[in-house]
């Protein structure tokens, strides 16, 4: 993970990088070299240097298969590649980082700190009887009937609601809630599937209206939304509102964070806040300030970005600390305390959500341009 501001920083020449490239390649690295080369993350226009698409594609396609593909590894796959394509043509000097490697000392300190696991497949749902039901893979859960509607946890763990569709229930409502260091995924009763984000809440009827689909969440979701044009779907928070009738986005809508996104995968979908209105086409993202009534429009953004915390993953794009910590605290459920000036620093690179909490420190730390200490369930973060 790199600070991508200025470029400074002692230099490896062109044997040194293929030695450790070589060693990598062969499973010889050191625990920090190793992520080291997996932090690798340069934004190098290779168009600048001599190297047909052949060539390249050849090498990405080496060095790549020799990245790690466990779902407990760190994945810089096509820049750090890039990168590395880049430093074997080089017969000059390379620099590879902004500042200096944070010191051994560091590091010792953040392998002997108490290990925090990351977080799980686990979540609350509240009956419209107001009854709780504890959702994770240890507990089973016995089908439950609720006006013609069966709840069920499917082979994959999944909450799944079947029912007739000519059922109508008004005012009956079921809430799924995830804890910090908690996600699940839920078919709801007209077969839309829904993802929850660590920290989210999602209020939805045991059985859709005749002419609409209503939603109501809090915090963050990917949805699929099946497709019913005599039923628009509509996702409420207290930022917006959202209309669809049949598509693929990710909604993030955290009471506490400044700004909320809708981004599109697929389909179309309107978003709402007050007098002010979106309509979205694929690649495009939504954004909201909680103070302002504007929603501006990003496009050609990264969708995978979006949907990274899906895919086991934490994808960082020239964000703050702030913003990356809010993530990390809310998947391993830890406190955060600041110490220092850290504004102005921004990072960027993907990083498993299915480490240590200290393996995806050390990956940030190694920029040397931040600190951290693990006390119990508290990180401090320093410059």
């Amino acid at each position: 993970m790199l600070n991508k501001t200025k470029m400074s920083f002692a230099y490896m020449h062109k044997p040194d990088i293929k030695d450790l490239l070589e060693r990598y390649k062969n499973g010889d690295c050191t625990k920090e070299e190793r992520s080291l080369v997996e932090s690798w993350y340069l934004n190098w226009d290779t168009s600048s240097f001599d190297l047909s698409d052949q060539e390249l594609l050849a090498d990405l396609a080496l060095i790549k298969s020799e990245l790690p593909g466990k779902k407990g590894r760190m994945f810089f796959y096509y820049r750090i590649v890039a990168a590395a394509v880049v430093l074997l043509t080089l017969a000059t000097a390379f620099y590879f980082f902004n500042y200096p490697l944070t010191s051994d000392k560091n590091q010792v300190a953040l392998a002997n700190s108490d290990k925090v696991v990351p977080g799980s497949n686990k979540a609350t749902l509240t009956l419209a009887d107001g009854s709780t039901v504890t959702l994770d893979a240890a507990t089973p859960l016995d089908e439950i009937n609720q006006f013609g509607v069966k709840i069920s946890k499917s082979g994959e763990g999944r909450l799944v609601y079947m029912g007739d569709k000519n059922v109508e229930v008004t005012n009956a409502y079921n809430t799924i809630r995830t804890p910090k260091g908690g996600q699940y995924e839920v078919t709801l009763p007209d077969g839309t599937k829904v993802w929850l984000n660590a920290a989210s809440k999602l209020r939805f009827p045991v059985a859709f209206a005749a002419n609409e689909r209503n939603v109501e969440l809090s915090g963050e979701a990917y949805f699929e939304v099946t497709k019913d044009k005599k039923r628009p779907f509509r996702v409420k928070s207290a930022q917006q509102e959202i209309t669809v009738l049949g598509t693929h986005f990710n909604v993030n809508a955290y009471n506490d964070d400044v700004f909320a996104k809708t981004t599109l995968l697929e389909g179309s979908v309107r978003v709402n806040k007050g007098s002010s209105q979106a309509l979205l086409t694929p690649g495009q993202q939504a954004v909201s300030n909680t103070g302002s009534a504007v929603i501006s429009v990003r496009k050609d953004v990264d969708v995978n970005e979006s949907v990274a915390w899906k895919n086991g993953l934490f994808m960082f794009e020239q964000e703050d600390i702030f913003s990356i910590m809010n993530k990390i605290s809310r998947w391993y459920d830890i406190e955060v305390e600041y110490r220092g000036d850290l504004k102005g620093k921004k990072y960027s690179g993907n990083i498993s959500k299915f480490e240590d909490v200290t393996e995806v420190l050390k990956t940030m730390q190694f920029t040397g341009t931040i600190q951290f200490r693990v006390e119990g369930r508290r990180i401090v973060v320093m410059p």
